[in-house]
């Protein structure tokens, strides 16, 4: 039901890290294109996302964002980025064990989590940004982490709960690059351009809506941000989440025009080309 990205987009001589994902929520023989998969968190360094069932994905997020937010420790940032994931594993992991009133027979849930998350950011600690995958091991009955890509590494990574998706982004991905590897390659949007591309794509009917996005800084902190994309009307809007932005509503957040780049808002109204530092 979710096809995410992280990478990290070179802009000059700087770096960042982006984390994207479709907005489409199937299930019930029913979907939505308004799911928000991409959140900042209390601590600003670190975006989190989450691709498959919500049953899971929305109470252990619930748990790991009130972790972080009662400790000062964490949501001040004095912790590294390292000590976020460990205790994002411990939070889920004990939050899984507490699940009870089992089905007569079971003595565990009787569907484990099939899903993804994804937890990236800029890591002080060792001055580079990283992001890991993480998932439920249902040989171990814990979760388990990869650490995907960082500044000296892979560059960038899909996942997802359609193998398909996710190898089509690769190769459509790939192709952008040529015969550069994922560890030397200079990332600007071809992942993101890659999700949008099977967003569209009928073959993927679990994938789809306005692809939404975030960044990290190196300054430590994070900014989501509103995509301008056709509406089925004919209409180019901004959405957030994958939702169409009312006329009524004024964001102050900042947008991304897949045409033209980035931008933020002047203090009249239009648009200023320009990239948020």
């Amino acid at each position: 039901m979710t096809l995410l990205t992280a990478f990290i987009r070179s802009v000059g001589k700087l770096e960042e890290l982006v984390i994207a994902s479709d907005s489409r929520l199937s299930g019930n023989g029913q979907r939505t294109d308004h799911a928000q998969k991409v959140f900042t968190l209390p601590r600003t360094d670190a975006l989190f996302a989450f691709a498959g069932d919500t049953q899971y994905a929305y109470p252990l997020m619930m748990q790991m964002i009130s972790a972080i937010e009662a400790s000062e420790f964490s949501s001040e940032r004095r912790l590294p980025l390292g000590f976020l994931l460990a205790d994002t594993l411990r939070v889920f992991q004990q939050s899984y064990d507490a699940i009870h009133g089992f089905p007569a027979g079971y003595t565990s849930p009787m569907d484990p989590p099939d899903n993804f998350f994804l937890i990236g950011g800029y890591d002080w600690e060792t001055s580079r940004f990283k992001a890991w995958i993480l998932k439920y091991s249902p040989a171990d009955g814990a979760f388990r982490y990869d650490k995907s890509i960082s500044s000296t590494t892979h560059k960038y990574v899909f996942v997802g709960d359609d193998p398909d998706a996710v190898r089509a982004a690769r190769q459509i991905t790939q192709k952008a690059f040529g015969t550069k590897s994922a560890t030397r390659v200079k990332v600007d949007m071809e992942p993101y351009h890659a999700l949008s591309e099977i967003a569209v794509d009928e073959k993927f009917p679990t994938v789809g809506g306005v692809p939404q996005l975030g960044k990290v800084y190196r300054h430590l902190n994070s900014q989501l941000f509103l995509v301008k994309s056709p509406t089925g009307g004919g209409d180019v809007l901004n959405h957030f989440a994958g939702r169409p932005v009312r006329d009524a509503e004024r964001s102050s957040l900042p947008v991304f025009d897949p045409q033209l780049g980035f931008y933020l808002k002047e203090r009249g109204g239009e648009d200023m080309v320009a990239e948020p530092a």
